[in-house]
């Protein structure tokens, strides 16, 4: 107890270091030599070097395309060029070099920022910006071309630096398939396929048998060509207990090179980080200063300047450590450096390209930036992780830092790197991550539940993310413990795929599917309300026929997220000022079709379903129904807003809290409902975070009539689309088709590829029978096309 006490005391104690910002050399006439810096990227680092530049008095300007139109970086930047569609016949222009070139040249720049992605590490961009007499923000083309490709940095050490030790593996040239299985047998399975020309988790597999070694390489060659250009691959021995740590280095052009200390980044799903922290909880002191001298000695080298990153494996089990790649560019993670070190590192890039000298700061002692604290960020992206992270695409109806909620005092050294707002679209062209969020305090557990925290209360309504998974991984014993490894996520996958705030959450979505009706009952609730209609003065809960029992007030919701979920919400008292309500919930007939034979007409099977839930609701209305839930339910509504994207596109954005029996939740809901729910068309749109749940709730709400239309439409879908015919799981471009139409295909056979995101995706058959398609190579379809079909013979 007594250390317990001592502890907490200490951590009171540390004080997180002041944030440097390191201004630009000036020349003879006392003016900085870069006053105007044009940003070759997108999103949420644009957005971080603009802030940077602002900081500095430097004005940013912003390239964007297309879909980033209303982004956040273009508004956020003094200036911004539009450089064409980004579907053009030459290419995306984010990858264009003459064209961003020109732009800067015409724009009058002195500097070019590559962010991360996109030609960050593309040594030729680095040269072509030089010959044309700009300033290039990042390394030379010199440590590019040998860094910047694992192959020729391993090949370079061990040519001039031998003593660094490297993973096992094959970094040479030839890419026959007959060649690199030899390699591969050599090194022994398991083995990593890695792209040689890139990072970033893409053109990456892991490959535990040979047999698998030739379809997992075509894979990886395949993503590697369409990310960085170049389809070569390199092997290394899988370590299975491994830990990923990187150390972060800048250099000047005066052959100074220092370490500003170590990163983690075990926590991983398909080899891409999505939970970093510094420093690494697990390192000892002693090989924090081995790795970190490790990295300067790297970058000295080759006289390194701007930011890179050294990244290491580290054997769990030997504490050996072994070079992996050296990044030469900024990182995603960067920031949690920022927080534990006290620089800013784009304003580090600047004052090292501006020709400043590292040593005249006097702040890196030793060769290394003091560390003070801890910091974690997470990844906060677009996907589902209950179908293997498969990305999501969408507006975001609803965007709202945590200091929204909780309010500026509860986010003290807390960051929301981001390139979205409420509106945004989550594009098929651009990689799915919404934001970065990043934290410091003064220890490690206090910076854990700092960060559960902000996720919780973090509201982001539109489209799937890994909020909630975030949140389970920082809440599981094992990440508490300093030695988790790279397996941390495939190991724990099915628990942490559950909410680890209730232990029966399909029951909490029970429980709350009445919050849309709720606020429609709402006096105050009026959005879309005509005040012209000619029976405005009837109460909304008005029924002409009162005594048919199924005639109540009733809805039905169904939660997209699990489409066999319905529920059916009914009010067995009229519309008014009294609190609390009485709701009684129960579970929609199943959808399954019992009562109908195998010969009955589609019109014939829905009658019987509608039959069947106009017998629950006469079972409600009458109190005959034993399995329906009853509440006592109150609302509190604190603010409507309305958010208009144009005239024609436009929600409202609702603040409030309700209480279930004794227990109270706030709420912060995008809502497309109208003050009734209508008899005609199709389901309205409802969407609510609950910071209690640490997570967003989508609705479909649906009248009585439109439940029973919407059967209808199931029933004419899955007539139409079976097992045989997979469709689009998203908005994606068709990579390959690999059957041709009247082709016999087995069950397993690899039918379409298919690429969303940066991510590739193989479509298999499900049935043996005949191939049929009408969708081409390099197509661009929509979520639910129909990629093939399969008669069955």
């Amino acid at each position: 107890m007594r250390q317990q006490i001592q502890n907490s005391s200490h951590a009171l104690q540390i004080e997180k270091l002041p944030r440097r910002v390191f201004h630009p050399i000036q020349d003879d006439g006392g003016k900085p030599l870069i006053r105007r810096v044009l940003i070759a990227n997108r999103g949420e680092i644009a957005c971080r070097v603009i802030s940077t530049c602002r900081k500095l008095d430097i004005v940013s300007v912003a390239v964007y395309t297309d879909p980033d139109r209303s982004s956040l970086h273009v508004r956020e930047a003094d200036e911004a060029i539009y450089l064409g569609k980004i579907d053009d016949s030459s290419g995306n222009p984010h990858q264009n070099i003459k064209l961003l070139i020109d732009t800067a040249i015409n724009n009058n720049v002195d500097a070019i920022h590559p962010g991360y992605g996109y030609l960050s590490e593309n040594a030729d961009f680095s040269q072509q910006v030089r010959d044309a007499g700009l300033i290039f923000l990042g390394p030379s083309p010199q440590s590019m071309a040998v860094l910047g490709d694992k192959r020729s940095a391993k090949q370079y050490l061990l040519q001039h630096a031998p003593e660094i030790p490297l993973i096992p593996g094959y970094n040479g040239s030839e890419q026959n398939i007959n060649r690199l299985l030899a390699e591969a047998d050599k090194i022994g399975f398991p083995i990593l396929i890695k792209a040689s020309a890139g990072g970033g988790g893409k053109g990456m597999r892991i490959v535990r048998a040979r047999e698998q070694l030739q379809d997992e390489l075509e894979r990886a060659q395949s993503e590697a060509l369409r990310s960085f250009g170049s389809s070569d691959c390199i092997f290394e021995r899988y370590i299975q207990k491994s830990k990923h740590i990187e150390m972060q280095i800048i250099g000047d052009s005066h052959n100074t090179v220092v370490s500003l200390l170590d990163r983690e980044c075990s926590i991983q799903r398909r080899h891409q980080k999505i939970v970093e922290e510094a420093p690494s909880p697990w390192l000892s002191a002693e090989l924090r200063t081995k790795m970190s001298d490790t990295a300067v000695a790297i970058g000295k080298l080759l006289e390194y300047e701007s930011a890179g990153t050294v990244e290491f494996i580290v054997n769990v089990e030997t504490s050996e450590f072994f070079f992996l790649e050296v990044n030469t560019r900024i990182q995603v993670e960067h920031p949690i450096t920022e927080e534990t070190t006290g620089v800013d590192i784009v304003a580090l890039q600047i004052f090292v390209a501006s020709g400043g000298k590292l040593d005249s700061l006097g702040y890196f002692k030793q060769g290394r930036a003091p560390q003070v604290g801890h910091a974690i960020e997470v990844r906060l992206c677009a996907e589902d992780p209950t179908r293997d992270f498969m990305p999501d695409l969408g507006t975001i109806w609803r965007w709202e830092p945590a200091s929204y909620i909780l309010g500026a005092e509860s986010t003290h050294d807390v960051r929301f790197e981001t390139g979205v707002a409420t509106g945004s679209q989550v594009s098929v062209y651009f990689d799915p991550m919404i934001s970065k969020i990043v934290v410091w305090a003064p220890t490690r557990g206090r910076a854990i539940e700092k960060m559960v925290k902000m996720l919780a209360n973090t509201v982001c309504i539109g489209v799937r993310s890994n909020q909630l998974f975030l949140q389970s991984c920082l809440l599981q014993p094992e990440f508490h413990r300093p030695d988790y490894t790279t397996n941390f996520i495939p190991d724990l996958l099915p628990r942490l795929l559950k909410n680890p705030y209730v232990t029966d959450f399909s029951r909490a979505q029970q429980q709350l599917s009445f919050l849309p009706s709720i606020l429609c009952r709402h006096p105050d609730f009026n959005p879309g309300r005509d005040t012209r209609q000619p029976f405005r003065s009837l109460p909304r809960s008005f029924r002409n026929q009162k005594a048919d029992p199924a005639n109540v007030e009733a809805s039905v919701v169904r939660f997209p997220s699990h489409p066999s979920m319905a529920f059916v919400v009914e009010w067995p008292v009229a519309r008014g000022s009294v609190t609390p309500h009485t709701v009684n919930i129960i579970a929609a007939p199943k959808v399954d079709g019992e009562n109908s034979t195998k010969d009955s007409s589609l019109s014939e099977q829905l009658a019987l379903r509608y039959n069947k839930l106009s017998l629950q609701i006469r079972a409600l209305h009458t109190g005959a129904n034993s399995g329906a839930s009853s509440y006592q339910v109150a609302l509190e509504v604190r603010e409507v807003k309305e958010f208009r994207q144009t005239p024609a596109s436009q929600w409202h954005l609702i603040d409030f809290s309700v209480s279930v029996d004794s227990r109270q939740y706030k709420a912060y809901a995008a809502s497309f409902l109208r003050p009734t729910i209508s008899d005609i068309g199709s389901s309205q749109k409802f969407f609510a975070h609950i910071p209690t749940l640490g997570v967003s709730i989508e609705y479909d709400v649906f009248s009585l009539l439109t439940y029973g239309e919407s059967l209808r439409q199931d029933e004419a879908i899955a007539g139409a689309v079976s097992e045989a015919s997979p469709k689009a799981p998203m908005p994606c471009k068709v990579l390959n088709v690999l059957k041709k139409n009247g082709e016999k295909v087995k069950i397993g056979d690899v039918a379409v590829v298919i690429e969303s995101m940066k991510m590739e995706m193989k479509i298999l058959a499900t049935v043996e029978g005949v191939f049929k398609t009408h969708v081409s190579e390099g197509q661009a379809v929509g979520e639910g096309t129909v990629l093939f079909t399969i008669d069955k013979e």
